[in-house]
């Protein structure tokens, strides 16, 4: 059950009352209430309205797992379960290092988003937006997004360095809105609890499959593919060829002469395999928890 707090109900009659495209930038910090605010959006819009939810916090991720940001496109009446979702792998679990990554996919994922006729789309971006880093990413992520609204959720004015940027901008409406005093804050270990939950379902199912890397784009943290275990546990995606996410999986042994990798992975195409990503986090489903991911270690990264 969606708690409906102050300004959200008179949000979702302005976009209600009109028929043309809505592009909405929902930002604010983490815990700050984005994700059950987007969710009551996208269920109030008009049944004629096909809506898109943008999920960009790859932390603390609702659509897909930990890692990727995803689409999921609601079919009529948006109260349905989604008919499509669609997965874009940044290979982390929060922005710091990967802003060309975010950036790009939130950018194809609103852009497909429009292509399947989406008359609302809203985004739930992440939650970094202190100091000097903060500020610009989620200026960077604005101006190339290009929202229609952006919905502002603070505590007090902690968002205005951010909005400043684009108060004179006609094509924008800014909406301020109060974060909520009973909006829950979770914890370091509750937000890594999650994403050992949300793992774990994912990969429920999963099976080792070989896969081939002859004639397969390679991206991202590279890894040593000369020895069988130079990728061992990496956590993978592998795409199909507008690289977004058919499966993720978790890198297994690798077979140096014929150039085959065995992936944990849920069922797959492995013909629709177009390139493999390689992400930035070590995955053990089987550890101990608040042990299952770890963030690849500083020899690794300058070797990738």
């Amino acid at each position: 059950m969606i708690i409906v707090e102050e300004g959200w109900e008179e949000l979702a009659a302005a976009l209600s009352q009109t028929d043309a495209g809505e592009r909405v930038y929902v930002v604010g910090s983490t815990s700050s209430g984005k994700t059950t605010l987007c969710r009551y959006l996208v269920g109030e819009l008009p049944s004629h309205r096909r809506a898109a939810y943008v999920d960009c916090d790859t932390g603390q991720s609702t659509i897909g797992p930990p890692t990727t940001e995803g689409m999921a496109l609601y079919p009529l009446p948006p109260a349905e379960s989604p008919a499509r979702i669609y997965l874009r792998f940044v290979g982390s679990t929060s922005p710091g290092g990967h802003f060309l990554q975010t950036l790009t996919g939130a950018k194809r994922l609103v852009d497909k988003a429009a292509e399947l006729g989406a008359g609302a789309t809203i985004i739930d971006s992440p939650g970094l937006i202190s100091g000097g880093v903060g500020i610009e990413f989620q200026v960077q992520m604005i101006d190339l997004l290009r929202p229609t609204r952006i919905v502002a959720l603070q505590h007090g004015r902690e968002l205005e360095p951010i909005l400043a940027n684009f108060a004179r901008n006609p094509a924008i409406t800014i909406h301020r809105i109060t974060v909520s005093p009973a909006t829950a804050t979770r914890t370091t270990p509750e937000r890594r609890r999650y994403r050992e939950e949300r793992f774990t379902a994912y990969f429920a199912d999963a099976r080792f499959e070989e896969v081939s890397l002859r004639k397969l784009g390679l991206q991202g943290r590279i890894p040593d593919l000369a020895t069988p275990h130079g990728a061992r546990q990496r956590l993978i995606s592998l795409n199909d060829h507008d690289n977004f996410v058919l499966a993720l999986g978790i890198a297994g042994e690798m077979r140096t002469r014929r150039r085959r990798l065995s992936v944990f992975a849920p069922p797959f195409d492995p013909a629709a395999i177009a390139s493999i990503r390689f992400g930035s986090i070590n995955l053990d489903i089987d550890a101990e928890p608040g042990s299952m991911e770890s963030h690849i270690g500083r020899n690794e990264r300058k070797r990738a």
